[in-house]
C-alpha cells in the first residue's frame, strides 16, 4: 500500500479558537489566508475554445476588492 502523498498546506496542530476572544488563533488565520492565496491571469497559452454567445448564468468573485462576473456555461 503506498504511503499517501503529503499536504501542501497541513492543517496547524493547535487550538482553532482563542479562548479569550472567541476567534481563530493567529495560526489558523494565517492558514486560511494561504489558502485564498492564488495566481489570474488576463490570457491562456493553451488551448482554444468558441464559447457560446449566451452564458448559463454568472459566479460573482471579488479579486483584492474588486468584484467580478465570471460567466458559465453548459457545453
Amino acid at each position: 500500500m503506498a504511503l499517501p502523498t503529503p499536504q501542501s498546506q497541513p492543517y496547524p496542530q493547535s487550538e482553532f479558537l482563542d479562548p479569550n476572544t472567541k476567534r481563530p488563533t493567529r495560526t489558523w488565520q494565517q492558514f486560511f489566508i494561504n489558502l485564498l492565496n492564488f495566481t489570474s491571469a488576463s490570457t491562456a497559452t493553451a488551448g482554444s475554445a468558441t464559447l457560446p454567445a449566451n452564458p448559463v448564468g454568472f459566479i460573482n468573485v471579488t479579486v483584492n476588492g474588486v468584484a467580478y462576473k465570471v460567466p458559465y456555461y453548459n457545453l
